[in-house]
């Protein structure tokens, strides 16, 4: 590689054929770069007789919010193919950090469209990111690649898993725009249970979404939260809980009452599986400092005679008539 400036306005910032990462610029390197420019050369090789950014996305697009003109940059040489040259982008951001399921998907998808072949892609790459090296696997990455800016963004932000988005491609394209338009904004667990909710009802009821949506238990949720009412995520959740599995969805609601009997300081939480396959309670404190934390022990100690208890650990362990 040869070291040199280049200018900004150099970059072909419109060929992003070795872009995988997808993390913005947040204001800690916007800062930085402000006060001390680009220190960290970024990597480039021309294609078509324009320079091509390799890795450093997020350097060059704070250096134009900071009105630089000039940055230091590694240059690969030109006739180095485009997969030697992608390698160097992916171990480049690898040793640094964790890729989203949404930038392996790219990833891989880069890979497959520069000839790498699917046996080395399954056997290499997959489990240098954390992933089943099966074909299925392979063939799920390369169908999220596919699924647009949008629905890659949500799944980077919200660090989906793959479980979640093999839910949601069961669905048809047009459903799945309407379900992200429906989850867009919410907590990766609220859209994960909405994804998995809407695919078992639709299951059991052989209707489509649109049907569905349109239900009365589920349209003026659904209608709410399409306008962006988030506070009626949680209510939608617990409609389509009763609609899939009425007995689960009555446990809940007596845990939810034995919980509130109780009468915990606000310190104190309870959570437990919402699938009620484990049996098991979980209990979580704040404390800023350990005066704090002895007095959440010992408030919650002081309720442990509760009958309460007793009645909640009844409910996780029932199995029904």
């Amino acid at each position: 590689m040869v070291y040199r400036l280049i200018k900004l306005s150099d970059l072909n910032l419109e060929d992003r054929r070795f872009r995988f990462t997808l993390n913005p610029v947040d204001q800690r390197l916007l800062r930085s770069v402000g006060a001390i420019g680009v220190l960290q050369p970024v990597i480039i090789t021309a294609r078509q007789d324009r320079q091509v950014l390799v890795d450093g996305w997020r350097r060059v697009e704070a250096a134009r919010s900071c009105g630089l003109e000039e940055l230091p940059a590694l240059e690969i040489a030109e006739n180095i193919g485009d997969l030697a040259v992608l390698l160097v982008a992916f171990f480049e951001n690898y040793a640094k950090r964790p890729f989203s399921l949404a930038e392996k998907s790219l990833a891989i998808r880069k890979f497959y469209d520069f000839r790498l072949g699917a046996d080395e892609i399954i056997e290499r790459f997959l489990p240098l990111l954390e992933l089943p090296p099966e074909g299925r696997m392979l063939e799920l990455m390369l169908e999220v690649s596919l699924l647009g800016e949008r629905f890659l963004e949500v799944i980077h932000r919200r660090d989906w898993k793959p479980v979640t988005v093999e839910l949601l491609l069961g669905f048809p394209e047009a459903e799945r725009a309407w379900l992200l338009s429906l989850i867009e904004k919410l907590t990766r667990n609220q859209q994960r249970e909405i994804i998995e909710n809407f695919y078992l009802l639709k299951r059991k009821t052989g209707k489509c979404l649109e049907d569905l949506a349109r239900e009365e238990k589920l349209a003026g949720l659904t209608g709410r939260l399409l306008k962006g009412e988030i506070s009626a995520a949680d209510r939608l959740l617990a409609a389509l809980r009763e609609e899939n599995s009425p007995l689960l969805s009555g446990l809940h609601r007596a845990i939810e009452a034995e919980v509130r009997t109780l009468g915990l300081p606000p310190k104190v939480r309870l959570d437990y599986d919402r699938a009620l396959e484990e049996t098991i309670l979980r209990i979580s404190l704040e404390a800023g400092e350990v005066t704090d934390l002895k007095e959440a022990l010992q408030s919650l100690s002081e309720t442990l005679e509760k009958k309460e208890w007793r009645r909640l650990f009844q409910l996780l362990h029932y199995e029904g008539e």
